[in-house]
């Protein structure tokens, strides 16, 4: 175990009990674009929080929401947000402020930084578009079957999860305009979600390639 979560967990042993909150499903993420790869589960600092995450994790993410109401210092400089001295804001998402310490934030980064490497990548079904082997369907929106990498239908998955953190509506192109350093990545016609630009030249290589994916 992480040294830093062994520390916490050791510390609040309630913690252990919180992995029963959920259901066996949804700890494990078993469904969907998002299932994780075997060992790893959903964070859910909040429902949509599908970043894979080892059980400690989780559990200690529980146990920091239950305690997050006594952590608050509201007559602080940021308001009923303020954390009360030794605790920062996790930020697991954009505008998460629940307060954690310090170790507890770093490895919410570190986590976010891994997520599109630990999803599972999906089995296809047979049929016209079926890949080549080590190939699978990209699914940028369900009709996707350009056939890419593993590596690439995960990072697809993780833009898509991050879209709405990475759009400026007061941009030139309106509410589907990107923040600083990111560009559309163009995928299919309209595909409007933010990537860096390495993502949107993958996308156009991939694009490229698919007829030659495609099993005969």
């Amino acid at each position: 175990m992480n040294s830093i979560l062994k520390v916490l967990v050791t510390a609040a042993p309630a913690l252990l009990t919180l992995s029963m909150l959920a259901s066996p499903a949804q700890a494990a993420g078993t469904s969907g674009p998002d299932t994780c790869a075997s060992g790893y589960v959903w964070r859910e600092a909040i429902p949509s929080d599908h970043v894979c995450v080892t059980p400690q994790v989780r559990q200690q993410t529980a146990y920091d929401n239950s305690q997050a109401g006594s952590r608050r210092d509201p007559n602080a400089s940021s308001g009923s947000n303020s954390c009360v001295n030794g605790y920062v804001w996790r930020e697991a998402f954009q505008g998460d402020a629940v307060c954690v310490v310090p170790a507890v934030r770093q490895q919410t980064r570190n986590d976010n930084a891994q997520a599109a490497n630990r999803l599972a990548p999906a089995p296809l079904a047979s049929g016209p578009d079926t890949c080549l082997s080590g190939y699978v369907w990209r699914e940028a929106i369900p009709s996707d079957h350009v056939c890419v990498t593993p590596q690439v239908r995960q990072q697809t998955a993780y833009d898509n999860s991050r879209a709405a953190s990475r759009r400026d509506p007061n941009g030139p192109y309106g509410s589907n305009s990107c923040v600083g350093g990111f560009v559309w990545r163009n995928a299919f016609q309209g595909d409007a979600v933010c990537v860096v630009p390495a993502v949107r030249q993958q996308a156009i290589d991939d694009n490229a390639q698919a007829a030659s994916r495609i099993a005969q």
